[in-house]
């Protein structure tokens, strides 16, 4: 198996040269590891002088607890223990709140005919995470951000909906003048949703570059991991968004099955599966991330997770 460092690393560091941001994505099923394998990628790049920001998009999990310091959602704050490196945690409900400001005055026009309860659906709550997501992209400020994702289902939703809406508001205005008078909608509005379309659209290229962009599915080697992986690498090339590597986490190191049955069937186990991820994801590089005995969530084993990953 290759190191990740061969290819994507070598692309990264060619778009440095000159002078254009890069973005590192991190999904897969939940529970695989994303979070802890995202830390250990922008530890490794802000370690090797460059300007980097982590940015999570996961509801379920915090930045806080692995670098040990409150990181909230309305700005990126400083790591303590790293140079060169920032921390935002994207909150699905703050992230409502500023996506809510920031198109009052759509929005005002649109309760009359739709009702209030828009702006809470679940719908409204990925879009504006979404939203925040693209306010990150435009940033000029960052050489490298690391994006630990929510879990695939909710990655791939909060990645198509926007655009899907944009482009349907957009087509429906513009088609229906019956619709824009019953929403009492004006060219202002209209001009907004049209910026956004635009704003959309500049993120999805950004997405679809593989020369500003990895995407990587972490994954274990059991059989929903692999599963949701395929169902992921479809569900993104849906979107023209190719995925450019596999990290297999916590395999079982050889040296520690020595005189333990339990660990000696599970590393059978994942052996079977480990064939099966080679075969089915042959044109995708892959590198595997060993089991740590101990909390691999802690700068130290950070960092031997980014050497793993990267190489020193």
């Amino acid at each position: 198996m290759q190191n990740l460092n061969t290819k994507n690393v070598s692309i990264i560091e060619d778009g440095l040269k000159k002078k254009t941001g890069h973005y590192l994505f991190f999904g897969g099923k939940g529970g695989v590891g994303k979070t802890t394998m995202s830390a250990a990628t922008a530890v490794w790049f802000a370690d090797h002088g460059y300007k980097t920001t982590i940015v999570s998009t996961d509801p379920t999990v915090s930045l806080s607890s692995i670098f040990n310091q409150h990181i909230g959602g309305k700005e990126s704050v400083p790591i303590r223990e790293v140079k060169n490196l920032c921390g935002i945690n994207i909150n699905p409900n703050d992230a409502k709140g500023v996506f809510k400001s920031r198109l009052d005055s759509v929005i005002n026009q649109m309760t009359g005919a739709l009702g209030a309860d828009m702006i809470s659906t679940p719908c409204a709550e990925e879009m504006a995470t979404f939203d925040q997501f693209v306010n990150i992209l435009d940033s000029k400020e960052n050489r490298i951000t690391v994006f630990d994702t929510a879990p695939t289902g909710k990655s791939l939703r909060e990645l198509a909906m926007p655009f899907n809406w944009a482009e349907f508001m957009k087509k429906q205005i513009t088609e229906s003048k019956k619709l824009a008078k019953i929403m009492n909608m004006d060219e202002s509005s209209l001009k907004s949703l049209e910026k956004d379309k635009k704003r959309y659209d500049m993120a999805l290229g950004v997405l679809r570059d593989k020369n500003k962009t990895v995407f990587s599915l972490v994954l274990l080697a059991e059989r929903l991991p692999i599963d949701e992986t395929k169902s992921a690498i479809n569900g993104l090339s849906g979107l023209g968004i190719p995925v450019q590597s596999l990290v297999i986490n916590q395999r079982i190191p050889k040296k520690s099955i020595e005189g333990n049955a339990f660990l000696s069937e599970r590393s059978k186990l994942q052996g079977k599966y480990m064939t099966e991820i080679e075969k089915t994801f042959a044109t995708v590089e892959q590198k595997i991330v060993p089991m740590f005995s101990g909390d691999a969530s802690n700068l130290d084993a950070l960092r031997k997770i980014g050497v793993i990953l990267y190489g020193k």
